[in-house]
C-alpha cells in the first residue's frame, strides 16, 4: 500500500515539474528489457556514500526531479535521505522504473549495479 501511494504521488509530481512525460496513464511504456541485476551479496571490495553520490547527484538530484525543493518528491540529495529511502531506491532500480525511462536522464547498468551494491553491503556512511 505504502509504495502504491508513493508510485501515484511520483506520477503526479513528475508530471507537474517535467521529470517524465507527464502522461498519467497505468499504462505508460516501460523499458522492454532492464538491465538490473539483483546484488544478492556485498562484493569484496568496500563501498562507501561517496562511491555513489556522484550518481544520485548527477542522476537524481540535479535533474531538479529529488532536489529536495518545496513541493517536489522526496529528496535524494543527502546521505540520510537515501537510507531513508533506500528500499525504495532499490525496487525502483531494480524494475528500471528509476529514473523514469521517457525522462531523458540515463544511468548506465555499471551505475545501477553500483547502487543496488552499495544498498545490498547496508548502505555505508
Amino acid at each position: 500500500m505504502q509504495s502504491s501511494r508513493l508510485a501515484c504521488a511520483w506520477i503526479v509530481v513528475a508530471s507537474v515539474i517535467g521529470c517524465g512525460n507527464g502522461d498519467d496513464s497505468r499504462s505508460s511504456p516501460r523499458p522492454v528489457a532492464c538491465d538490473a541485476e539483483r546484488v544478492t551479496q556485498c562484493p569484496d571490495d568496500t563501498l562507501a556514500y561517496a562511491d555513489v553520490q556522484p550518481i544520485f547527484e548527477k542522476t537524481c538530484s540535479s535533474a531538479a526531479c529529488h532536489s529536495g525543493f518545496v513541493g517536489g518528491p522526496w529528496p535524494l540529495d543527502s546521505y540520510s535521505h537515501i537510507a531513508d529511502w533506500q528500499d525504495v531506491v532499490r525496487d525502483e532500480l531494480l524494475t528500471c522504473a528509476m529514473p523514469p525511462p521517457d525522462s531523458g536522464i540515463g544511468l548506465a547498468h555499471d551505475e545501477r549495479q553500483l547502487i543496488l551494491a552499495w544498498i545490498r553491503c547496508g548502505y555505508p556512511e
